[in-house]
Parts: structure tokens; C-alpha cells; sequence
């Protein structure tokens, strides 16, 4: 059965880095044992969750133990650019599941709803209960792109273990949450739509809806009011600041180009990797 929740592991990602880089091939016993003895504090000993996420997001190699070439760009990314790395984290994360095979990363899928939920009602559920019954409102309409195995996706450990991850973005979309030391409480947070995001994230963005809207990369791409909130979705920020993310985006890359005459076209040459966004 595909994995359904979403696993913590956002306070390990320097440990899951630099063992996959200086320590390669170790198990995950191993790996913690050999961050412990280095001076590291692990979060999630018991499980070290972070070397699962780094395989699923192509960080690294299941079977070498390894950091692939998109993790090496990635940790020089988290060494060099450090929020726009929780931004290209958060992309990944989002994106990973995709109406084409819905039965793959139910995970990222349940992080994806999650996300939605908080964009569209501009605030925290109160429970795991909210967000099945928005589920349920997805069903009447989507019925064929909701995957049947949600298992525990909801459960509110899933939900916090979610905010983990949107906790560090920057500008922030998680506010008055209470942190202390051993858990952090978000029963008065608030949810905000953010000003701005990174480049890095607006053209992931742009990469995803190209993706689901089932184009090509290289293609001119009609940008209607639907994939304009798509993309303001994806990237957590407010739909009034697409045109200004859209013109620095342009602005950085050299790979997207747009026609703008009644209607926006953009057309996205090739793939985004995380090395271009280590210049940007």
C-alpha cells in the first residue's frame, strides 16, 4: 500500500545532507549512529524519516545511499540560498503526486490537499474532521483523482507534521504559532497568503501546471485565470502577485519566454533543475 501521511523530518534535513554526502552508503542505523557520534542532534532517531523523503524526492539514491546530482545541487542550494531552498522543498513536495497516476504519492498528495485547504479558507482547520469533509466536496467532482488509500493522511499528526514543513518558509504563511521546547502548539495560528515568493518556487510553479494541464515543455501555453490561481496555489502567495513574480522570473531566466497580446502565452523551453537556481 502507497504511503498516505506525511512524515516529519523538515528539522533533520542537515544531518540527512551532510551524512548522504561525507558518509555514503550507510543504513539508516547506521547514519544516525554515525551523526550522533559526529555531534549532531537527530529529531527523529527512531525512524530518521529525512533519508526516505530524500529518496522519494530524487535527493538520493535508495540503493548507493548517495546524494544524486539533484541532491548535490540541492545541499549547495541549502548551503548557499537557504529560503530558497525550503521553497524549492515545499515545490517538491507539492508536486510530487500528479492526476496522472493518482494511486503514487498519496503523500504528497494529502500535503497538496492540505496546502489547498489552507489557501482557499485563508485558515487552520480546527481538526483532521475539516479536512475529510473537504475531501468529500472534492469527491463530487473529482471523484476519479481522489486516491482510495488516504489511510491516516488526516489524522492531526499528519496535519502538524505538514505545518513542520510550512513552518519555515519565508515570507512566512504560518503565524503566532507557539514554539517551545520540545512541540510546538498551532492552536492560534493563522494562515496568510504570502506577498512573494521565490523565483525558484514561481517557476516550479509554472513547470507543475504545465505538467497537469498536460503540455510540453517547449510548447506556448495559454496562462488563463485558472492556471494564474494554480500557480498562486502552488506557491502559497496571493493572486495579485503573479504579474510581478511572472516579470522576475522572466527577468532570471532565460529559459521561459511570453507573448502577451489580449490573451498571456509562456512558454517554458525545458525542465527546471535546481543547479539553475543556484545563479539566480
Amino acid at each position: 500500500m502507497a504511503r498516505s501521511h506525511i512524515l516529519k523530518g523538515f528539522a533533520d534535513i542537515d544531518a540527512g545532507l551532510w551524512i548522504h554526502k561525507y558518509y555514503p552508503g550507510l543504513n539508516t542505523n547506521l547514519m544516525v549512529k554515525q551523526l550522533l557520534e559526529s555531534g549532531f542532534t537527530i529529531t527523529d532517531a527512531a525512524r530518521f524519516e529525512i533519508a526516505q523523503i530524500f529518496n522519494e524526492l530524487g535527493f538520493a539514491d535508495k540503493t548507493t545511499r548517495t546524494l544524486t546530482a539533484q541532491g548535490e545541487s540541492f545541499y549547495t542550494l541549502w548551503q548557499t540560498k537557504h529560503s530558497v531552498a525550503i521553497d524549492v522543498l515545499h515545490g517538491l513536495q507539492y508536486g510530487l503526486w500528479t492526476k496522472k497516476k493518482p494511486e503514487l504519492n498519496i503523500a504528497s498528495w494529502a500535503y497538496k490537499t492540505i496546502c489547498d485547504y489552507l489557501w482557499n479558507y485563508h485558515s487552520l482547520p480546527d481538526n483532521s474532521k475539516e479536512l475529510v469533509s473537504y475531501i468529500n466536496d472534492l469527491r463530487s467532482s473529482h471523484s476519479d483523482l481522489i486516491p482510495r488509500e488516504i489511510g491516516d493522511a488526516f489524522s492531526n499528526k499528519s496535519i502538524n507534521d505538514a505545518y513542520d514543513w510550512l513552518l519555515s518558509l519565508e515570507p512566512p504563511v504560518l503565524l503566532d504559532v507557539t514554539v517551545g521546547a520540545q512541540i510546538k502548539s498551532f492552536k492560534n495560528a493563522k494562515f496568510e497568503r504570502r506577498p512573494y515568493c521565490s523565483t525558484a518556487l514561481f517557476v516550479l510553479g509554472l513547470a507543475y501546471i504545465i505538467r497537469e494541464s498536460e503540455n510540453n515543455f517547449g510548447d506556448l501555453i495559454l496562462i488563463d485565470d485558472n492556471k494564474k490561481r494554480g500557480i498562486c496555489l502552488f506557491c502559497l502567495i496571493e493572486e495579485t502577485s503573479f504579474d510581478f513574480m511572472l516579470d522576475e522570473s522572466l527577468r532570471q531566466f532565460d529559459f521561459i519566454s511570453l507573448q502577451k497580446e489580449w490573451e498571456m502565452f509562456i512558454d517554458l523551453h525545458r525542465k527546471p533543475e535546481i543547479s539553475d537556481f543556484l545563479e539566480a
